[in-house]
């Protein structure tokens, strides 16, 4: 069995529905020097998506709260509108119905994914 599918046979899933999120939002240029404040917002959230743009990337920061440099981020609500499946990254619009680990690792996975882990070994084929 491989890695992957091993370590998502370890987590208890229920069904949910992920709401679209809020989001900080910046732009980095190409080429820019490494950047202390978008590095010390990423390390709280984890969660970034980068968007590449004319000039270099629209980054996105999932928002869980707290404080940032106004005139450097803004807040875009509900913004952050999908999810991706842990195991295919198949796309997950906000309030499908999928699959999230009961745990504190926020997996999740979409239906085909889903029946796959939880298939016995012999018929994973």
């Amino acid at each position: 069995m491989d890695e992957v599918l091993q370590e998502l046979r370890q987590h208890q899933y229920h069904q949910s529905r992920i709401p679209a999120l809020d989001a900080l939002e910046t732009f980095v240029a190409d080429g820019a020097a490494p950047d202390s404040e978008l590095a010390e917002l990423r390390s709280r959230s984890a969660f970034s998506r980068w968007y590449p743009v004319p000039g270099g990337h629209r980054v996105l920061v999932l928002y869980e709260g707290g404080g940032c440099n106004a005139d450097r981020f803004t807040l875009r609500k509900g913004v952050w509108d999908h999810e991706h499946c842990k195991r295919c990254s198949a796309r997950i619009p906000s309030m499908a119905l999928c699959w999230v680990s009961r745990d504190e690792s926020s997996v999740v996975l979409c239906d085909d994914c889903y029946r796959h882990v939880n298939r016995p070994d012999d018929a994973a084929g």
